[in-house]
């Protein structure tokens, strides 16, 4: 009898179409999981990344997240590095002494009101800038914004009107502009409105920066408006090493320095297979940019663009909402090596916000998608910094009860230094990503005894449809789905009925229960694991069906269990559904876990699934012994 053993690597299914047995393409879907240094797993969660505060009324004006980044403001000698969160009405500032974000004060020009962004793909691109005499503040804008703002450190004003150094450029008032980078010691601003008339194709740059403040100038020597000699419009601009990327609708350009001041920069055209669609896709990482087109996915350096998408040839076109295409929104995490693209499902029933994200795993070339509501992208290294003997001292519930915690206990006190992988929503929720191993967290204040009972919650982002476990209710027990102490135990989760930020309706009678103790329990949405192999048949080319005895899986013993389903011939209905498989060894790392199989076909698809609110699989190796059937004609 044969053994054939399979490590996961690549995902997806080539345009030449499935391979029964192709070492490099082991699996052909994966759903919120990925694979890293050839184990397969379920996602990582994420968790809230600071309170919200409704002072602030961003909670009340319904803010969508539409920009996060990393300043860095000069201070004396030291350089202080903060979290911005840009709103469709406001600056916001993250405060790692409150876990806040404050809401940054509108001054001189800058509107009282907000920003009053109207469509969610409008999002703002940001750039830390130097005054001329050398600190630093924050500048953005965007095609949704009505003007170039900046932060001083202390509160937003217009760049444009309370700047005194600023100057407009000979062709008329700088309204705003899609991208703003600092780059080459100036000032550039993509596909800027300058007199009412925006200019989709150019790049408006001003002095260098100096001493008179002529970085702030767009009228002086050296300062200009410059096009690209094409059509098309731009859909997405960076810096990569000492080029910017630009990538337009159906090509991609660099904009690159000459040796000449008063002409500083000149386009030029990389060779192209297609172009971008989704104007802030975009996403630079190890001297590439990768962005998407509703025609395929691409990657782009300094000399050549190509498609990188062969295993999901069709997904930009099948799988994406293609009127609502430029909602997509690019990421990088640098701790698992991920590229991101949030964007809306084509079968969603969303209307207006994304719902899914597409993962391309940068090492391992792998595809997968998870089921998350991000708007955007950023990364930081600020954060809470509570040590152990703090977590009884701290406005955090979940440290009530150590199986209650959100937090990985062998890791608190080192998170505020570490490099953070954050994410927005809808709801003016920021998070960071690769945390425990569940996503939307909130405690319990109350619960009501009803045919659909209503769960008071600490303010949350839940959803409609999303399935849930409740963990350690007190007084009304009964709804408890979920016990920490027991992960591995079978359990049947609820799903929202309805939500809002701090009230949830769930699919459960709880007329009959006992009476709910106040401020007990949580609620938790459950991370739903799905990888689907390729058919397996390695006689396929002798014309023989493949009998398969057992397959074996090793998997790590401290990482959960998984649920295995196998189909024959790509029948719609598995033969065996819901196998349990899980290590019965703590003493080991990993464990070969059997499962009996004893059939025959032309050939077999494994399904591997978790549902789990607290475990992470870890599958390293799958063995399957067989050997050959009959004929295939037979």
């Amino acid at each position: 009898m044969a053994v054939y053993e399979i490590t996961g690597t690549h995902t997806g299914v080539s345009k030449e179409g499935v391979n029964f047995l192709q070492p490099a393409d082991s699996y052909q879907n994966m759903y919120n999981g990925f694979i890293y240094r050839q184990v397969l797993q379920s996602r990582f969660g994420f968790t809230q990344f600071s309170l919200r505060r409704v002072s602030d009324n961003i909670v009340t004006d319904n803010t969508r997240i539409m920009g996060i980044f990393e300043n860095v403001l000069t201070s004396g000698v030291n350089n202080i590095r903060e979290t911005l969160v840009v709103t469709k009405k406001f600056l916001y500032r993250y405060n790692d002494t409150t876990n806040v974000f404050d809401r940054i004060p509108m001054a001189g020009s800058a509107p009282a009101g907000g920003f009053n962004i109207i469509s969610n793909n409008e999002y703002v691109s940001g750039t830390t800038y130097p005054f001329k005499d050398g600190t630093n503040r924050f500048l953005f804008t965007g095609k949704g914004m009505t003007d170039v703002y900046s932060y001083n450190g202390t509160n937003v004003q217009s760049f444009t009107l309370d700047n005194p150094d600023y100057a407009d450029p000979i062709e008329g008032a700088l309204t705003n502009a899609w991208y703003i980078i600092w780059f080459g010691e100036r000032l550039n601003l993509f596909y800027p409105t300058i007199a009412g008339q925006t200019y989709p194709q150019a790049v408006l740059y001003s002095g260098i920066r100096d001493t008179l403040g002529n970085g702030d100038k767009f009228n002086v020597p050296g300062a200009g408006l410059l096009s690209a000699d094409t059509y098309e419009y731009l859909n997405g601009a960076c810096v990569l090493g000492n080029v910017i990327i630009a990538n337009f609708s159906q090509s991609n350009w660099t904009l690159e320095k000459t040796r000449d001041a008063f002409n500083p920069y000149f386009w030029r055209k990389i060779p192209s297979v297609l172009g971008t669609d989704a104007s802030f896709s975009f996403q630079e990482w190890n001297d590439e940019v990768r962005s998407l087109g509703r025609t395929g996915i691409i990657r782009t350096d300094n000399r050549v663009s190509l498609r990188i998408d062969n295993k999901i040839p069709f997904f930009t076109a099948d799988e994406i909402d293609q009127e609502l295409f430029d909602l997509t929104y690019g990421g990088f995490d640098p701790i698992r090596g991920q590229f991101l693209f949030s964007y809306l499902d084509k079968n969603s029933d969303e209307s207006l916000t994304q719902d899914k994200v597409l993962v391309n795993n940068y090492e391992e070339t792998t595809w997968a998608i998870n089921d998350q509501r991000f708007s955007v992208f950023g990364n930081s290294t600020n954060g809470i910094n509570f040590v152990m003997n703090d977590i009884y001292e701290v406005n955090n519930p979940s440290w009530i009860a150590m199986d209650s915690t959100e937090e990985i206990w062998n890791r608190i006190g080192i998170g505020k230094e570490t490099q953070k992988t954050l994410a927005g929503d809808d709801d003016g929720f920021v998070y960071e990503l690769n945390q425990d191993f569940d996503d939307y967290f909130a405690t319990i204040s109350a619960i009501t005894n009803a045919p659909q009972a209503v769960l008071t919650v600490a303010d949350s982002a839940f959803k409609a449809g999303d399935r849930v476990t409740i963990s350690n209710v007190e007084g009304m027990t009964e709804i408890n789905n979920f016990d920490p102490l027991n992960p591995y135990a079978p359990f049947t989760p609820y799903t929202v009925v309805s939500a809002t930020n701090t009230s949830i309706t769930i699919d459960k009678d709880s007329s009959d229960f006992g009476i709910y103790t106040p401020d007990t329990g949580s609620i938790t949405k459950v991370i739903s694991f799905y990888a689907q192999t390729i058919p397996f048949n390695p006689f396929r080319s002798q014309g023989l069906k493949c009998r398969i005895s057992h397959v074996e899986f090793l998997l790590d013993c401290n990482a959960g269990f998984l649920e295995v389903d196998v189909f024959e011939d790509e029948e719609s209905t598995p033969f065996k559904s819901n196998i349990l498989v899980i290590p019965d060894s703590d003493r080991k790392g990993r464990q070969w876990v059997e499962m009996s199989i004893n059939n025959e076909a032309n050939f077999m698809t494994f399904a591997l699934k978790q549902e789990s609110p607290a475990l992470q699989v870890r599958l390293t190796s799958m063995r399957i012994h067989c050997e050959p059937g009959a004929y295939t004609s037979a």
